[in-house]
């Protein structure tokens, strides 16, 4: 996933480990704004890219939630 939508790996893994931890994804804070590829706010591909790379956390934070314990 980090790869095929061009995130920040260190970002993305941070936020997805803290998602898994608290058993949630939030789209709230600057947590998600981070991982996202340089782009502007402005360019109409920033909310359709940002609501995307949400989905894909949330259903994999939702599918593995609660496994292996300590994270």
């Amino acid at each position: 996933m980090i790869n095929d939508e061009a995130l920040n790996a260190e970002a993305a893994r941070r936020y997805i480990s803290s998602s898994l931890r608290r058993e949630f994804a939030s789209e709230n804070g600057t947590e998600l704004n981070a991982l996202l590829p340089k782009m502007s706010p402005l360019n109409p591909e920033y909310l359709t890219k940002k609501q995307s790379v949400f989905q894909k956390i949330a259903a994999f934070v939702e599918k593995f939630k609660g496994v292996g314990g300590q994270v």
